[in-house]
C-alpha cells in the first residue's frame, strides 16, 4: 500500500537532512557527556506531550492522553498544541497544563525569527525538568524539538529521519490510524492499554437535535462542491431538522447553502461554543476535518465524506462513524499529492443521504 502520512518529497530531503546533520548532533551529545539512563517509564513525574498540528489530530490523540493520565495518575502532564486548539484542550481537561506554540513548520512560517523563536521555547522548557516526553508524529523537526527541551527521556516515531534525537524510536506504522499509532506507541514503552469507555450522546438528545452539515476543512482540497451540499439538503429537508456551520474561510459558499434553505439553523461561534452546542444535536455530516472527529468523541452518528485520501488513517473513529468515498480508486491528475477535488465531486449526495438514513435511525433503536 502507498502511505499517505508524509509527502513522498518531503521523506526524501528530511531523510537526506538527517543523515547530513547526524554527526554534529552526535557530537554535541558526545560534547555534553550526558549519555541517558536506562529507560524506566514508571518514574516519570513531569511529561510532556507534543501535538501542534491541527484541531482534529488533538481530538485523535485524546485515547492516548487518557491512557497517560491513567498510568501516572500523579505526575504533572503537559500538552504544547496549537494555539488555536488551548481552549478546546483546557475545556476537556487534556493535561495538567495546556501550552500554546505555533511551530514554523506547521504553520508554513519559514522567516530565521521564527526559528529562532522556537529554539529559545524549547530551550526554555528545561526548567520544567521533563523526565518524558513523547511524540507521535515520526517528523524530524518534531523529534528535534523535544531534543531541545533537554527531556531525560524521549520517546517517538522516526518516519522522516531524526531518530537520533531520542532516546527511544521505533518505526513508523504507516499503515495504522492516526489515533492507534498513538496507542501503539504508548504499548512500546509499556505503558498498559485503558480499557476506555465511550461518550454517547442520549436518545432524547438524538431526538430533538438537528442534523448538522459542516461544509468546511482546514485544506480546500477536502471539500465537497457547494452544488453536492445544496442537492444534500433537498434529499434532507422534510424529513429532519438542518441546521449548518458557518465556517468564516468559506463565507460565500454557506450564504449561497443558506439563502437556498432559509429556515435552515445557523451556528457561527467559537470552537467552544460549536463544542458546546454540537453536544445537544443529532448527527453530523461533514468531510474530513475536526467537526468528524469532534462529534465521535462526543458520541454523535458522523457521515465523513472523503476523495482520494485513505479514509483508515484519519477517519472519525466513533461508534457510529460512517464513511463515504467514491467507488473507485483515484486515476485522475492531481494538483495536489493525496488529495483529489475530481474524487470529492465524484461523491454524490445520494450516497451521503443512504448513510444519514441508516445511522438518524440506527441511534434511535
Amino acid at each position: 500500500m502507498i502511505q499517505e502520512v508524509y509527502k513522498p518529497s518531503h521523506l526524501f530531503w528530511s531523510k537526506l537532512i538527517s543523515v547530513m546533520i547526524k554527526p554534529f548532533i552526535l557530537f554535541i551529545d558526545w560534547f555534553k557527556n550526558t549519555p541517558a539512563p536506562p529507560f524506566n517509564v514508571k518514574k516519570a513525574q513531569t511529561i510532556l506531550i507534543t501535538e501542534y498540528h491541527r484541531i482534529g489530530d488533538v481530538v485523535m490523540l485524546i485515547p492516548a492522553l487518557d491512557m497517560i493520565k491513567k498510568a501516572f495518575p500523579l505526575s504533572r502532564i503537559i500538552l504544547i498544541t496549537n494555539s488555536d486548539t488551548v481552549q478546546l484542550a483546557e475545556k476537556l481537561r487534556l493535561a495538567d497544563t495546556i501550552i500554546g506554540f505555533s511551530s514554523p513548520w506547521t504553520n508554513w512560517e519559514w522567516s530565521l525569527s521564527r526559528w529562532k523563536d522556537t529554539v529559545a521555547f524549547g530551550i526554555g522548557l528545561r526548567k520544567l525538568k521533563v523526565d518524558l516526553a513523547i511524540d507521535f508524529k515520526g517528523d524530524i523537526r518534531n523529534n528535534w524539538f523535544l531534543w531541545l527541551t533537554g527531556s531525560k527521556k524521549r520517546v517517538g516515531y522516526d518516519a522522516t529521519g531524526g531518530s537520533y534525537f531520542l532516546t527511544s524510536s521505533f518505526e513508523f506504522p504507516f499503515s495504522l490510524h492516526q489515533s492507534k499509532r498513538s496507542l501503539q506507541l504508548l504499548s512500546l514503552i509499556k505503558i498498559p492499554e485503558l480499557n476506555r469507555k465511550r461518550n454517547k450522546s442520549s436518545n432524547n438528545v438524538l431526538q430533538r437535535g438537528k442534523i448538522v452539515l459542516h461544509p468546511g476543512a482546514s485544506d480546500t482540497n477536502r471539500c465537497w462542491p457547494i452544488e453536492r451540499w445544496v442537492e444534500l439538503i433537498k434529499q434532507l429537508y422534510g424529513k429532519y431538522s438542518l441546521a449548518i456551520v458557518k465556517i468564516p474561510d468559506l463565507e460565500n459558499t454557506c450564504d449561497e447553502i443558506i439563502q437556498q434553505t432559509p429556515d435552515i439553523e445557523v451556528f457561527k461561534g467559537s470552537l467552544i461554543g460549536f463544542y458546546n452546542w454540537l453536544k445537544n444535536q443529532r448527527m453530523l455530516i461533514g468531510i474530513d476535518s475536526m467537526a468528524g472527529h469532534l462529534a465521535a468523541y462526543i458520541g454523535l452518528p458522523t457521515v465523513t465524506i472523503f476523495g482520494s485520501q485513505n479514509p483508515d488513517l484519519t477517519k472519525p473513529t466513533g461508534e457510529i462513524s460512517q464513511v463515504v468515498h467514491p467507488i473507485v480508486p483515484c486515476n485522475h491528475v492531481k494538483t495536489h499529492w493525496r488529495l483529489c477535488a475530481q474524487c470529492m465531486e465524484s461523491v454524490t449526495p445520494l450516497m451521503a443521504v443512504s448513510y444519514t438514513h441508516l445511522r438518524a435511525h440506527e441511534t434511535l433503536r
